[in-house]
């Protein structure tokens, strides 16, 4: 047989698959369109064997055809009436292999073929929406902000964390995946009155204190959850508060009122205790950054010259003392409070 005999034949198959599968759309679960360009040199058996196989898939329609110059694996989608249609374009290479966007199936891989077809109808929809922080779509992440923006209102200070954390789940209608490690370290006390903050910030502060971080996911049925992750600086983490968009002077004008202070014979624990009166905001220490820095702070003693001073001025000075910084952020209710840690790879500066 001669190779352009082979080439025929070939082609004779392919008509005659596209003739099978029409028959069988409307059986089809999977609103997807499947063409398959075949490449020259393929085995003369490939064409047969992967129709028996495809034709397992459920797709609404395949067809196989000669490949063209300008064929690449692509996936569109169309709108036809109220239903969305997915059309994809294969490649049935010379090793016999079918090329899809960003992944190749042999014959033995029909498994993972068929979870292939199953997720492309929501990857592919997940994809075509624009994405911002924690792969999320604008709408996405705004239905998790506004979640995650309803006020703590019980007392937290000396309660076992995971006991925080069940009572703070009952707000939310996110899911929420914990793992063994983190359900182990949560059964340490929390240190810290949460009371009054945003239930993101909350669940932020509680989770680093026993080095893990709140993670925003998508699933593979684009539906979303929450998951309490190893703390990982490179993970992008729901954070413990923001930059706040208005002027500190706006949201804190206290932190500029200018008094005189003095701090003799004094820990940085105790100049904390003394000052909140005036503070008039939560202040809330980042404990695990304490914990890997060795700072303790109600046995670091400070001291400030007699001397008239603002507020923030005087708070950076003493902390600084104990080698530590603080930072005013907001949570997710725009409330504004006091962060108190060691920046860091592990300690960045809020963002917006």
């Amino acid at each position: 047989m001669t190779s352009k005999d082979k080439s025929h034949l070939c082609w004779t198959i392919a008509f005659s698959v596209g003739l099978l599968f029409s028959g069988r759309a409307a059986q089809a679960t999977l609103p997807i369109e499947l063409e398959v360009a075949m490449e020259p040199g393929s085995s003369l058996t490939a064409p047969q064997e992967w129709t028996r196989i495809l034709g397992k898939m459920n797709l609404s329609r395949v067809r196989l055809r000669s490949i063209r110059s300008t064929d690449q694996p692509s996936v569109t989608h169309v709108q036809v009436g109220k239903s969305t249609r997915y059309r994809v374009l294969a490649i049935l290479s010379h090793r016999d292999e079918l090329i899809l966007p960003k992944k190749h199936f042999r014959m033995q891989d029909r498994r993972k073929l068929q979870t292939y077809f199953e997720q492309l109808p929501n990857e592919t929809q997940r994809n075509a929406s624009p994405r911002g922080r924690f792969d999320l779509t604008e709408k996405q992440f705004r239905r998790l902000f506004t979640e995650l923006s309803q006020p703590v209102s019980f007392a937290t200070e000396g309660k076992i964390s995971s006991e925080v954390l069940h009572q703070l789940q009952k707000k939310l209608t996110l899911p929420v995946v914990q793992t063994p490690r983190s359900s182990v370290l949560l059964e340490l006390s929390l240190r810290g009155e949460l009371q009054g903050l945003s239930t993101g910030t909350a669940l932020a502060i509680v989770l680093r204190q026993h080095g893990l971080m709140l993670q925003p996911e998508i699933t593979r049925d684009n539906s979303m959850q929450l998951t309490l992750a190893t703390y990982d600086s490179q993970g992008d983490a729901w954070p413990v508060g923001w930059k706040p968009e208005k002027s500190i002077r706006l949201i804190a004008p206290q932190m500029f009122e200018q008094l005189t202070l003095e701090a003799t014979n004094i820990t940085f624990a105790e100049v904390l205790s003394q000052l909140k009166p005036r503070l008039k905001v939560p202040i809330v220490l980042d404990h695990w950054i304490l914990t890997q820095r060795e700072i303790v702070p109600d046995q670091i003693s400070v001291k400030l010259a007699r001397r008239k001073t603002f507020l923030k001025g005087a708070l950076n000075r003493l902390a600084s003392q104990a080698r530590l910084a603080t930072e005013i952020r907001i949570d997710e209710l725009g409330q504004p409070f006091i962060w108190v840690t060691q920046f860091g790879k592990d300690s960045p500066r809020a963002t917006q």
